[in-house]
């Protein structure tokens, strides 16, 4: 290979490597400067279920595990960095028990959806599933899912 493109080369007049390589510079110049790059992301699962999260991924990139809502913190762990793209978000998650839900009989639950992928800006690197009561994941981009979590939190807290 190394060979043909050098033999095409050698063949070219020289106006034409002249031009050849003005336009290959001004290509690489035009697409390092005006690209959307976003670079990875890390998926953060949050939830304020009754029940852990013992498993939750996005397209295949698995997130953290969660413990059961205790009414104030949607505790949540953060995995990654991964890259995710596309325009679908495909949610998997499997629902634990504590050691009294367990006693009482529940069992592992796995769950699949699949969501529009919504919008992502420049700066939001932080891809946030807060699993919702009813098994309703809330999926959004943000620079902190804490922040921009919260005030769905609220509506569910009950000490604090």
């Amino acid at each position: 290979m190394r060979y043909i493109v050098r033999d095409i080369w050698n063949v070219m007049p020289r106006r034409a490597r002249w031009v050849t390589g003005t336009l290959l510079v001004l290509w690489l110049g035009w697409s390092w400067l005006f690209q959307e790059r976003y670079g990875g992301a890390s998926v953060v699962v949050m939830s304020v279920m009754d029940r852990p999260i013992s498993y939750a991924s996005v397209n295949g990139n698995m997130g953290g595990n969660t413990f059961a809502f205790d009414g104030l913190n949607a505790g949540g762990k953060i995995a990654g960095p991964y890259s995710i793209s596309g325009n679908i978000a495909k949610i998997d998650w499997e629902l634990d028990m504590t050691l009294a839900q367990e006693q009482a009989g529940y069992k592992f639950e796995k769950h699949t959806v699949t969501l529009p992928m919504p919008k992502r800006k420049k700066g939001q690197n932080n891809f946030c599933i807060l699993f919702l009561p009813d098994n309703k994941p809330l999926i959004r981009w943000a620079t902190s899912c804490v922040l921009e979590m919260d005030p769905t939190v609220e509506k569910y807290r009950t000490r604090g």
